[in-house]
Parts: C-alpha cells; sequence; structure tokens
C-alpha cells in the first residue's frame, strides 16, 4: 500500500483497487484525526502512569521532554496504520465498487 513511510501508492499492484477512493482533499482528514487521537491517548495514559507511580514528587521536567518527544514521534511512527485503518473503515461502510479498480479513465465515467 505504501511505497515509503509517507508515500502512498496510487492503486494497489493485484488488484487495481484506487486508495484514493475519493477526488475530494479532504478524505484523509479522518486519518490525520486517528493519529491525533491516538497520539493524545498515549501521552494522558503515560502522564497518568508516571504521576502514579511517582507520586508525591513527579519529575515534571522529564515529563515535559518526554511528553514532547513523544508527540513528536507517535504521530509519526502511526502515520502509515492511521491510513490503513481510515481506509479500513471506509471500506467497512463503503463496500468496493466497480469505478474503485476501473482504470483513470473509466473511472470517471462510471458511477
Amino acid at each position: 500500500m505504501f511505497d515509503g513511510w509517507f508515500s502512498l501508492r496510487a492503486r494497489c499492484d493485484d488488484c487495481g483497487f484506487w486508495y484514493e477512493r475519493d477526488e475530494e482533499e479532504d478524505y484523509w482528514l479522518g486519518a490525520y484525526l486517528l493519529n491525533f487521537i491516538a497520539t493524545e491517548v498515549i501521552f494522558a495514559v503515560l502522564l497518568l502512569a508516571v504521576l502514579i507511580a511517582t507520586w508525591p514528587h513527579p519529575p515534571w521536567s522529564a515529563l515535559i521532554w518526554i511528553g514532547a518527544v513523544q508527540m513528536i514521534v507517535t504521530p509519526i511512527a502511526s502515520y502509515p496504520f492511521s491510513k490503513s485503518l481510515w481506509l479500513a473503515g471506509d471500506l467497512i461502510f463503503r463496500p468496493l465498487g466497480v469505478s474503485d479498480c476501473a482504470p483513470r479513465a473509466e473511472r470517471d465515467d462510471v458511477p
């Protein structure tokens, strides 16, 4: 599905499925939202775990730096997974149609 960590292929080599299901620019907004939510939940869980483990003297400086690094690394690390999950969810609610595997010229003509 991906050529690299950040580059999505246009279509599947085996079946011809177009990964960009809609021509809308905001199709992947849900994937970015999933990525953001995962990052925030991981941060909250880690923060709570460290606070519980080190209370009454939590290491605030370490928490700030580790939290900042985690907020940068987690979205990058989970980027292709969030796109894959978003596409999988879209396929559950909108199953494949004829236009999803048609050549690009035919895709524009097929409803």
